[in-house]
């Protein structure tokens, strides 16, 4: 297996390795500061990798991410249970915590505890979706959570998972060549991470499905996903942003089609899209 390139921390200022949650040693985070005063303004990255593998320091998961720092934006990578160690709902848990020890140590790392916008990719993606909509589910809590409120500025989501049941469904409409074992198997990456086969377990898929938490009260969300993603398909964020924009209304959600664009493609990164990404974010932090 090629070995996954990582980040020198060393390059960089900050506080690495730092545990926000007691639930795990796995539930550790790094803060990039940028130069300056600060308080800084917080892009709290979360990396993708089916559920069950990657690393919160793997190049391709956050250097487009620390580009953030030449903006004057801390970045705050963070690292959740995987599969193999938690099933849903722990994972979403950690996310979740992770955004309220920001909140709660703010003052000891030098955020902005009033802006804070959540990026990630595929599983990311997720995740990301997630730390918008359940700011206000308390079952997401867990006993060392304190009261302070989760609630974000912004996310970014790139080719997020959404309804598990339906992507297999939707890569055989799209005609794309299949490179990945089928979503509904009981060992895939879904049925991994909420425990049990996808196609036995219905309400399980229904509670990990981000749009049974949409409210009216969101964030402001961009998502963007590629048209040849042969892993997770398009649609899937295409009808999360149809739902979204019913219920929570359209100006809340910023939604592209990359034309051309597989899973994690280069696309993504080139520095017009990055330069869109940067734009929405500095809209959130306004």
């Amino acid at each position: 297996m090629r070995e996954r390139k990582q980040v020198d921390i060393h390059n960089y200022h900050g506080s690495f390795d730092v545990q926000y949650s007691p639930v795990s040693k796995t539930c550790v985070m790094d803060i990039f500061l940028p130069e300056g005063e600060g308080p800084f303004p917080v892009i709290v990255s979360i990396h993708g990798g089916a559920f069950k593998k990657c690393d919160k320091r793997d190049e391709e998961m956050i250097l487009d991410m620390l580009h953030g720092l030449d903006k004057g934006y801390a970045v705050v990578g963070v690292n959740y249970r995987l599969s193999q160690e938690a099933q849903f709902p722990e994972p979403v848990k950690d996310i979740k915590q992770a955004i309220r020890f920001i909140k709660d140590h703010a003052d000891e790392y030098n955020l902005d505890k009033e802006k804070i916008v959540v990026w990630g990719g595929s599983a990311g993606g997720y995740f990301a979706l997630m730390s918008g909509l359940i700011d206000c589910y308390d079952e997401f809590d867990d006993e060392y959570s304190s009261n302070t409120n989760t609630k974000i500025q912004g996310l970014v989501a790139w080719f997020p998972p959404v309804h598990f049941s339906n992507m297999d469904n939707q890569l055989k409409s799209s005609g794309l060549l299949k490179v990945y074992p089928d979503h509904d198997d009981s060992q895939s990456p879904e049925s991994l991470f909420i425990g049990a086969p996808i196609t036995e377990s219905y309400e399980l898929v229904e509670k990990a499905n981000p749009e049974t938490y949409l409210h009216t009260d969101i964030c402001p969300m961009f998502i963007q996903h590629g048209r040849e993603d042969m892993i997770v398909p398009y649609q899937q964020s295409q009808d999360f942003v149809k739902k979204a924009k019913i219920i929570c209304g359209e100006e809340k959600i910023r939604y592209e089609i990359i034309e051309g664009a597989n899973h994690g493609d280069p696309l993504f990164s080139t520095l017009e899209n990055l330069n869109k990404v940067y734009a929405f974010i500095e809209e959130c932090f306004r």
